[in-house]
């Protein structure tokens, strides 16, 4: 797996990893994410998302223009809801996380170049 890169990498503190989402509830895992610069994790960028592979074929699916298109986000097994569907200032659709409702782990650096 390779970090994606933007323009904006820099302006965000240049720091950029892994991590993995699970659900509080259930401890099921929901996703990988790569995070950006430091800070709470309050939204979840579609172009971020690597694993499952049905969170991640959401962003590259033409006929989601709008939030109101895409389900909530909700855990596999429990189906608690961890976040709703938005679009960001800049115009990208993210995942509003409900904050509690999620734990995350980041990712070892050794584990992510398999």
């Amino acid at each position: 797996m390779q970090l994606k890169n933007d323009v904006y990498r820099k302006a965000r503190g240049g720091k950029a990893f892994f991590m993995r989402l699970f659900c509080a509830k259930c401890t099921a895992e929901v996703f990988l994410y790569q995070k950006d610069g430091d800070g709470q994790l309050k939204r979840c960028y579609l172009n971020r998302i690597f694993e499952p592979p049905e969170l991640e074929r959401l962003q590259h699916d033409i006929r989601l223009r709008d939030p109101e298109h895409i389900p909530a986000l909700t855990c596999r097994t429990c189906k608690t809801v961890l976040g709703m569907p938005i679009r960001h200032h800049d115009g990208r659709i993210a995942f509003r996380l409900r904050q509690g409702f999620f734990t995350k782990k980041r990712v070892p650096s050794h584990e992510r170049r398999q």
